[in-house]
């Protein structure tokens, strides 16, 4: 599983993200805010796509663009 980087439009949907991805991953990903882009940001390890498409399911919108 690779390193990503998630961009989000607003901060209040990067912790929504946040909370849904801990929970798609079972607690195993390792997330942490990402401040180097112009826009709110979460650096993950230990994800696979698929966490991240459970995670959009749950938190009801995907990330604006994944970068891996």
């Amino acid at each position: 599983m690779k390193e990503m980087v998630l961009i989000f439009k607003k901060v209040r949907d990067q912790e929504a993200f946040r909370e849904a991805l801990e929970k798609a991953s079972l607690g195993r990903a390792v997330i942490r805010p990402d401040h180097g882009w112009p826009k709110p940001a979460l650096r993950v390890r230990g994800v696979s796509p698929s966490h991240v498409l459970a995670a959009a399911l749950w938190a009801g919108f995907e990330p604006e663009v994944v970068l891996e």
